[in-house]
């Protein structure tokens, strides 16, 4: 059980449940602002407008994130999906969990800044 699983209360939770919970902790903290380690968390992009270069500096920082603080996610690949008229960039995460293929939906809202991982059914 991850630590978060065990702060959370939650013993019967699976481990793409798990992945997912810390990849979502992860991705949404902002750099600088995660207390004694400044680099954990996605940067700020408050400033930035160009949609493609926006969307290829998110790609590479949030999968270097999964990289460094998810290791139980071996063998990472993020895939841009496009985006929605509710403003959400969608992404597909794939790699191997515990040996096996693995993957997961990842939606970060282009305005708010917010991230939701999900396992991939």
């Amino acid at each position: 059980m991850s630590f978060f699983g065990k702060l959370a209360g939650n013993p019967d939770e699976g481990p793409l449940e798990s992945i997912a919970r810390n990849l979502e902790a992860v991705l949404n903290a902002k750099r600088g602002h995660a207390g004694a380690v400044e680099v954990f968390g996605i940067g700020s992009y408050d400033g930035t407008h160009a949609a493609k270069p926006f969307v290829a500096a998110l790609t590479q920082e949030m999968l270097e994130q999964v990289r460094r603080y998810e290791p139980r996610l071996t063998e990472p690949q993020l895939t841009l999906m496009g985006r929605d008229r509710a403003l959400w960039v969608r992404f597909q995460l794939s790699g191997r969990c515990r040996g096996q293929p693995c993957s997961f939906a990842i939606l970060f809202h282009s305005v708010l800044r917010g991230v939701r991982v999900f396992p991939a059914a």
